[in-house]
């Protein structure tokens, strides 16, 4: 016997298959990124003002029984110190990446050009005391200002 979908019905498929595989990562996110604020279901909730702190509807929320709202989303991402698009991130290093920029974003307080900068700063200060460690393990008579590159020369 043969089954024959037509193109609507694949389409129709395909779009409820993602739609609840994008609902199973609000669901484990949501408790993911709960356990590590350290806080229970009860206190996100009186946080959220969801409820009175029985917990319930984040219960349901984790559990996938209900879908939270886009509004509710973004607010338990800021509740939860995270940025909302990482409930809806399915791939999982692509999460934590996200966690991790959003932490040193945060961290530091600088838009992502700055940080590129900086690591790119951090970066070339470390090569310039590898060398100068070299140097120093040879024990070279070398004054300090011909370590000093060009424009910081006095």
């Amino acid at each position: 016997m043969e089954i024959r979908l037509n193109e609507k019905r694949l389409v129709l498929l395909a779009s409820c298959f993602q739609d609840m595989r994008q609902k199973l990562m609000i669901g484990k996110r949501l408790r993911e990124a709960r356990k590590a604020a350290n806080m229970t279901q009860g206190e996100l909730s009186i946080k959220a003002g969801l409820d009175d702190g029985s917990n319930s509807k984040i219960s349901h929320y984790e559990t996938e029984r209900y879908q939270p709202h886009y509004k509710t989303v973004c607010l338990l991402a800021s509740i939860l110190d995270v940025p909302e698009c990482y409930f809806y991130c399915r791939d999982e290093s692509m999460a934590e990446n996200i966690l991790a920029i959003h932490k040193k974003n945060k961290r530091y307080h600088l838009s992502p050009t700055e940080i590129n900068e900086l690591e790119r700063a951090e970066k070339q200060l470390e090569e310039a005391t590898n060398t100068v460690k070299k140097l120093l393990s040879l024990r070279l008579d070398i004054e300090a200002a011909d370590l000093l590159p060009g424009s910081l020369k006095p």
